[in-house]
C-alpha cells in the first residue's frame, strides 16, 4: 500500500518499522532463552528515531531518506541483568515486559497513523 509521502506519515511509518524490528530482536532473545552462552541482544534505535525526527523537518531537497533496515538501526548486546549457570544472559521476564511495551507502542502508532490517513482522506474528499 502506498501511503502519502508527507513528513508526519513518513515518521509514523518509520516508528512502526522500528517497533517491528524491536519485536523481532526480542523474539530472538526469547527463542534463545535456553541456548547456552547466548548473549541477549537489543536494538539501539534512539539515535535513529532522533535522526528521523530531524530529517522529517528538513526541506525535501535536503533529505537523505531514512530506512529502518539501515545500519543506524544497530543490534547490540544487552548489558546483562542476570547470567545463568550456562552463560545465557536472557532475562525472560524482562524480554516479555519489553515485548508488551513494543506491542503497546506499535498499537499506538498504528492508531495515530490510521487517524492521520482518515484526516487526509477527509481533506481530499472535502476539497473536491
Amino acid at each position: 500500500m502506498n501511503l502519502p509521502t508527507d513528513n508526519i506519515t513518513n515518521l509514523l511509518q518509520t516508528f512502526l518499522d522500528v517497533q517491528s524490528r524491536r519485536a523481532e530482536v526480542i523474539a530472538g532473545n526469547i527463542a534463545n532463552a535456553d541456548t547456552p552462552e547466548y548473549v541477549a541482544k537489543e536494538l539501539k534505535f534512539d539515535d535513529f528515531l532522533r535522526d528521523a525526527v530531524k530529517q522529517s523537518s528538513l526541506p525535501h531537497s535536503q533529505k537523505n531518506g531514512l530506512n529502518p533496515s539501515a545500519s543506524t538501526l544497530e543490534v547490540i548486546e544487552q548489558t546483562p541483568t542476570k547470567i545463568g549457570l550456562d552463560g545465557n544472559t536472557v532475562d525472560t521476564g524482562r524480554e516479555m515486559s519489553e515485548l508488551a511495551q513494543v506491542g503497546t507502542n506499535f498499537n499506538f502508532g498504528a492508531k495515530v497513523l490510521q487517524m492521520r490517513l482518515r484526516l487526509l482522506r477527509s481533506a481530499i474528499s472535502e476539497g473536491r
